[in-house]
């Protein structure tokens, strides 16, 4: 399509724009927090594509797609907090009615071409994020739980290994997801993978896991008062919450036999402590059949207890003429959301 001058479209990512992601502050009403991996996550981008507004050389914002074919997934929608007007949704693109149209018919464009869906997960306090899914045609189809699991003192587990083979987890994970609605494995399908082996050797739960490191602005839930400066100053919550640089574990293409959450609680426990830390946060349809199973029996941790869990909106558009086929949960890999 014919971008005016003020757009640009690049399929790597120029400086500019990694100095704005690194600067971009996520979150309004409820955490803030800011991704510390930045330069490293946007090299792992799956056959991206950046969408930037420039001027004057400088980038002000930007929509990066990450292109699996003919889904698309949203993976950052950023502007510099200059053209922003605080929690209120009327930003420099949503007052200008040219930007705002063009920016709506590069997304029709798509969809008239090689795109059948594409998805983002929002959060539903953000006013800007919903602005965007409002006024591009999106809406909510889904609903994950950001669900922490954290331990003081993680309990080591004999039957915990690391293996480097994804084919020895492949047909799990395949049986256990492969119904969900944009399944897709690129990121999760990366060794090495943690498992729990029976007595026979059969593996009986399995997790990939990815390192992350936020610094956290504002703690969301009745904490949120609570300023980052004291908590490195209050027994307990210490070990769990390191403001600046907050590590955490974010497992995903998660298996248990039979649901079972005993087995969750070791597998996710016992990888804690391998991996010598304290949190991990999961995200996970809320309609997966392990959560549903799980949620209300899993000891969940300290941290559960003070931040409870947070809610993330889907919100998916399709082509015209494709179904909806909402029913079934989505599949979440860990990069979309780290």
């Amino acid at each position: 399509m014919k971008l005016s001058s003020i757009f640009q479209l690049r399929t790597e990512a120029a400086p500019q724009l990694i100095d704005l992601l690194e600067s971009t502050t996520l979150g309004t009403n409820g955490a803030k927090y800011r991704h510390l991996d930045t330069r490293k996550r946007i090299l792992e981008a799956d056959d991206p594509l950046f969408l930037s507004i420039e001027r004057n050389n400088k980038i002000l914002g930007n929509v990066t797609f990450c292109r699996r074919g003919k889904t698309w997934y949203i993976r950052y929608f950023a502007f510099q907090q200059m053209v922003q007007s605080g929690n209120s949704p009327k930003s420099m693109v949503q007052s200008n009615s040219k930007l705002k149209s063009e920016l709506r018919n590069f997304f029709d464009e798509q969809f008239q071409s090689e795109v059948e869906t594409m998805y983002a997960y929002i959060d539903p306090k953000n006013d800007r994020s919903k602005w965007m899914s409002q006024n591009f045609g999106f809406h909510k189809t889904s609903t994950l739980a950001a669900q922490s699991f954290s331990r003081i003192y993680p309990k080591k587990s004999p039957r915990l290994e690391k293996i480097e083979d994804w084919n020895e987890v492949k047909s799990l994970v395949t049986e256990n997801y492969g119904k969900h609605r944009h399944f897709f494995t690129t990121h999760a399908s990366k060794p090495p993978f943690y498992v729990l082996k029976g007595e026979n050797g059969q593996i009986i739960a399995c997790a990939r896991v990815t390192k992350v490191h936020w610094e956290i602005v504002r703690l969301p839930g009745k904490f949120s008062q609570l300023t980052t400066t004291l908590i490195p100053y209050i027994p307990v919550l210490n070990r769990l919450i390191q403001p600046k640089n907050h590590t955490f574990l974010a497992p995903e293409i998660v298996c248990v036999n039979q649901n079972d959450p005993n087995l969750l609680d070791e597998l996710f426990s016992a990888i804690l402590f391998q991996e010598k830390l304290n949190i991990m946060f999961w995200w996970i349809d809320e309609k997966d059949s392990l959560y549903v199973s799980v949620k209300k029996k899993v000891h969940w941790g300290l941290l559960h207890t003070i931040i409870g869990v947070a809610p993330v909106d889907v919100v998916e558009r399709k082509r015209s003429g494709i179904s909806e086929k909402t029913q079934s949960p989505i599949f979440v890999t860990a990069f979309d959301m780290v």
